[in-house]
């Protein structure tokens, strides 16, 4: 995935949950407090230096992000735990 894609991705500015996907494989599961920010902070130009190579690596396999808007951070980090124990 490249910013020019998640460009096309309409991110609400609200808590939930993002899933970066490859086909019907999930790569990562996260929680934000803000959906649109917590997620464009994977596609800055300083992704290397402040997130490793591991998680660069995934960010470039991805070829999709999925998201769930929660009503609360709350309700994220419980869906967050609750999708991590069964993905």
């Amino acid at each position: 995935m490249n910013s020019q894609e998640l460009a096309k991705v309409n991110l609400p500015d609200s808590p939930g949950v993002y899933f970066f996907t490859q086909g019907n494989t999930i790569l990562y599961i996260g929680r934000a407090t803000s959906l649109k920010d917590r997620v464009r902070s994977y596609f800055g130009s300083d992704l290397i230096a402040t997130r490793g190579p591991l998680l660069v690596d995934m960010v470039f396999q991805a070829g999709g992000l999925r998201f769930t808007v929660t009503d609360s951070v709350l309700e994220a980090i419980i869906l967050e735990a609750n999708l991590i124990r069964k993905h």
